[in-house]
């Protein structure tokens, strides 16, 4: 062993640039993981305060044990009054309360309350006895945070909690809690709420949902739990409201239109006497047998569903995720590292077996030299990782909530990095220093062969056969559930990665005989000097073109991924210039002209539509089985003139039709009560030509309106037009956007008024002038505020003139869409290009290595006539071929696992089932192969000009001495 380690040591003596250089990549690999797995840790610590502090004063919450938590339509739940009931006398339970939550829209009010009316309002009174007007008071900045995004975004409304609570679920922070069973138009606000709303004890808020409306009086403001990591955080899926508005039970009648309103949770408190544990075990059996099934919830119940969250897997994931990256980085970069040093050392191994050292002990020492790098680069990684925290913790502590350190799957994930790839990449160049002969020694130099022609066929054959597994798994062979994607994953890509590791050597020799030619024309070379520089070196090169195309890869098919999941949500051309919502009141059918020929529109062109959003009778596209963004419960139903919106010799709607014809569609949508409805929609319904489906009245549940499919159309970018616009009027998502007859829509939901228009306009119109235009014509008409969703409410992707007029245009939305887009694509591309990044070092090792094992070839070189130009031009020509290698590498896996991506999120994406087509980005693209490639000719610059500083003699001596 002490021979070993001197001769270990004595190596890296020898070559000091290479072991720093590698060891330098390894800290940068496991610097990545730290830096992503810290913010993991960061979220997991904050759990159990968090779960203590939610439940508040209570011991167990009483829920549903399985709720669709996906966004879309609220969930609807009512636990048994039976069991609530039979829980309340249990001789453990000290008290039971029952809260009935639902979403609504509150809006502060700037009138007062009388002041006869505020006797219970006193203590939030000002020093002097004067309390603040809503409208003047500035926001309170301190407590617990709420919704303070940005301006245009407003803040979202708390959740309507019925309750007949004695006592509040925590502490008060001003003013006093509501009186239960009261009739009294009183409510209590979490104080997030209230700072995000600016409001007090003595303000009113308007309730809003659906067409009831109401009132109430801010009495008092109870502290917020806060959330885990800001407003966007994990939360539980099930259980009290952390945002709420507290109201007796008849105010959320009132408001809900239910009485009694539906109790959605139960919050238990013990006798002091009493064991939970025990509690909780006789319970089990008997609210496991309900259908649904119900379930107690402790802390410990609370932090596993926290930690099962959306947000938390989402974390989760990106640390695994950049985990797996660095450790593939770090696989390959030492992989490389070793590979060369073993080829240079070749006849060393030699003269070392022959004095009689075993293959054992060669092995040995290339698997310490490995634990060497992983060792030094996990400790060097730590120690960085925590300096970033700490400094930038110091720069700026509003972004950490509380100290950071290094948590435990830091410490083990980067390990992992470090040392599972410095193991796995010394089996292989341990292999082959195990296989030196002690005959070599009498070789007068080592050399290094290519790959056989047969056996670089039987790799090409083998890589293509693996990266079709993964096309056919997902559509040839579709998953038949969710619960199948691991398997899916795991196989397909898998196999497609491996597939193109082995189609390296192949992409290495055309890359070397086709664009080498170019190369070294364009740098003024003799074609026969970069002949066979990449492919004589093979596992050299393929170690770093490997390298690199793991990071290039990633970011080439996450930038098609992302565009391709894109374009469906792009309005396109079949989306008219400007969607006019006039949200309160209504356009009476004698004044349709006179919005028609607002200056800027095009009057021949403009279209009244009769818009509702309404519930399917049945459940057609299974989203109480799993949600996504076209399996919904409701559609937007838009009632237009078929002639002029779809069969006219100029449609305002130009729809592409995929089943089904405009003239025959316009004839049925007017006499038949038929409809025209999106693509995917018929897909997920399994709707075609001559079916039929039923839609719920808002307004009675039992009323319901059949309407035949006469037509199916590519509706791209519908999804987008419906969410800002204000389209959606009773909920936040829905599954399709179908269009009928505006007259039987009008009769079907009894809209006596218009409320929103469709046209063209001129070229140079003025969205300015178009839009006080209308405003007047609002004011002229107006009336009752007109339901919409809480999207419909901001400040983006749609232009508000006063309070009555919203106005949408396709551009707009397409700007924001794609700004949205690119910003988000490009956060998910970052890792890659970090990882991206570490290769570079390797590719420095790499044209180093190159160098030294050749010195002596440039020396003679250089003696027949060999400018240093021409010399600096060969380095970073070869280093230049190598970047076109993992371009092309990285081009084939980006469109492969891109297009695997795109349609494998049919399946488990929230954002799947709208068929997204494969979209190549290439200007994004470009970027990433421009990176690539000056990163590569960066890395050969140093190794450049230190060869050709060297004179002949030097490289005649140097190259004697490697021999």
């Amino acid at each position: 062993m002490k021979l070993i380690l001197k001769l270990l040591f004595g190596q890296i003596h020898c070559h000091p640039a290479r072991f720093l250089l590698t060891a330098l990549s390894i800290v940068a690999a496991s610097g990545v993981v730290i830096w992503v797995v810290s913010g993991y840790d960061a979220l997991t610590a904050q759990f159990d305060d968090f779960s203590d502090d939610y439940l508040g004063r209570y011991q167990f919450v009483l829920a549903q044990a399985e709720i669709q938590t996906g966004v879309g339509a609220e969930p609807e739940i009512m636990l048994p009054a039976e069991i609530i009931q039979e829980m309340s006398q249990d001789e453990s339970v000290a008290e039971l309360v029952s809260e009935s939550q639902s979403r609504i829209q509150m809006k502060p009010l700037k009138k007062r309350v009388p002041p006869g009316k505020r006797a219970a309002a006193k203590s939030d009174s000002s020093p002097d006895g004067k309390s603040q007007s809503a409208a003047t008071r500035k926001p309170d900045t301190k407590g617990p945070p709420g919704r303070r995004g940005p301006s245009f975004i407003p803040p979202l409304s708390p959740t309507l909690v019925g309750t007949n609570a004695v006592n509040p679920p925590y502490p008060m922070k001003t003013g006093r809690w509501i009186e239960p069973g009261s009739d009294a138009r009183e409510a209590v606000i979490s104080s997030g709420s209230a700072a995000a709303f600016n409001v007090t004890v003595g303000d009113q808020v308007h309730l809003q949902q659906v067409n009831r409306e109401l009132d109430v009086t801010i009495v008092g403001i109870v502290e917020q739990v806060r959330s885990i990591g800001g407003f966007r955080g994990p939360s539980p899926s099930r259980g009290p409201a952390q945002s709420a508005l507290y109201v007796p039970v008849s105010v959320a009648e009132i408001v809900l239109g239910k009485s009694p309103p539906p109790i959605t949770i139960s919050q238990i408190r013990l006798k002091e006497t009493a064991q939970p544990a025990e509690f909780k075990v006789r319970w089990e059996s008997r609210l496991a047998s309900q259908t649904p099934r119900l379930t107690l919830m402790s802390t410990s119940d609370i932090t596993e569903d926290i930690s099962n969250s959306r947000a938390v897997s989402g974390a989760r994931s990106q640390a695994w995720s950049a985990t797996g990256i660095a450790l593939l980085a770090a696989l390959f970069i030492i992989f490389t590292a070793l590979s060369m040093g073993v080829n240079e050392r070749t006849r060393q191994f030699a003269v070392l077996r022959a004095v009689s050292m075993t293959p054992g002990q060669i092995g040995l020492l290339i698997g310490l030299e490995s634990l060497l790098l992983g060792a030094i680069g996990w400790l060097g990684g730590l120690a960085a990782g925590w300096g970033i925290l700490k400094l930038m913790q110091s720069a700026q502590p509003t972004l950490f909530t509380q100290e950071t350190g290094l948590g435990q799957w830091c410490i083990i994930l980067s390990g992992i990095c470090a040392f599972g790839g410095a193991l796995a990449a010394s089996v292989f160049p341990a292999w082959q220093a195990m296989r030196v002969s002690p005959l070599e020694a009498m070789s007068a130099r080592s050399t290094t062969t290519g790959i056989s022609r047969g056996l670089l066929t039987t790799l090409t054959v083998i890589g293509l056969i693996m990266i079709a597994i993964n096309p056919i798994l997902i559509f040839f062979w579709p998953m038949q559930h969710q619960s199948q994607y691991a398997i899916y994953a795991a196989l397909g890509y898998s196999t497609m990665a491996i597939g193109f590791v082995l189609l390296a050597p192949i992409t290495i020799t055309i890359i070397e005989r086709v664009l080498g030619l170019l190369v070294a024309r364009a740098l003024f070379l003799d074609p026969r000097l970069l002949s066979a520089e990449l492919s004589s070196n093979l596992w050299r090169t393929l170690g770093t073109c490997v390298a690199l195309t793991l990071g290039l890869g990633l970011f080439v098919s996450t930038q098609i991924w992302g565009y391709s999941m894109l374009k469906p949500f792009v309005p396109g051309e079949w989306v008219p210039d400007l969607l006019v919502n006039f949200k309160e009141g209504g356009i009476p059918d004698n004044a349709f002209q006179t919005v028609a020929h607002v200056d800027g529109f095009r009057a021949e062109t403009c279209l009244p539509l009769a818009v509702e959003q309404t519930k399917l009778k049945e459940d057609l596209t299974g989203s109480k089985e799993r949600t996504s963004v076209s399996r919904q419960d409701s559609i937007v139903l838009i009632g237009v003139d078929p002639e002029r919106g779809i069969n006219a010799a100029n449609p305002l709607l130009k729809l592409r039709f995929v089943e089904g014809d405009p003239q025959t569609a316009a004839e049925q949508m007017k006499h038949n009560r038929a409809c025209i409805i999106p693509d995917h929609f018929a897909t997920e319904a399994n709707l075609t030509l001559g079916d039929s489906f039923e839609v719920l009245l808002p307004e009675d549940p039992n009323k319901a309106f059949r309407y035949e499919v006469a037509g199916i159309v590519d509706l791209p970018g519908w999804h987008w037009m419906t969410k800002l616009s204000g389209l959606r009027r009773r909920g936040d998502r829905a599954a399709a956007m179908v269009f009928a007859d505006i007259d039987t829509v009008r009769q079907d939901f009894d809209f006596k008024k218009i409320n929103f228009f469709w046209t063209q306009t001129e070229a140079h119109a003025s969205l300015d002038d178009m839009g006080n235009s209308l405003q007047k014509i609002a004011a002229t008409y107006s009336g009752k505020a007109q339901p919409t969703n809480y999207q419909g409410t901001w400040k983006i992707g749609a232009t508000n003139f006063g309070s009555a007029v919203r106005i949408s245009t396709r551009q707009g939305v397409q700007d924001l869409i794609h700004n949205r887009a690119d910003g988000m694509i490009w956060g998910m591309s970052q890792l890659p290009l970090v990882t991206l990044l570490i290769a570079g070092l390797g590719v420095l090792n790499t044209i180093m290595a190159s160098i030294r094992a050749r010195i002596w070839n440039i020396g003679v070189m250089r003696a027949v006539g060999l400018s240093r130009s021409a010399l600096a031009r060969l380095i970073l020509a070869e280093s230049l071929l190598v970047g076109l290698v993992a371009c092309c590498l990285s081009l084939g896996f980006g469109i492969m696992a891109g297009w695997c991506g795109a349609g494998i999120s049919q399946y488990v994406s929230f954002f799947g089932g709208l068929h997204p087509s494969l979209v190549i980005p290439w200007k994004q693209i470009g970027l990433g192969f421009g990176i690539t490639l000056f990163l590569c000719l960066t890395a050969a610059l140093w190794p450049a000009f230190s060869i050709c500083r060297m004179k002949l003699l030097q490289l005649l001596q140097s190259g004697r001495s490697a021999m």
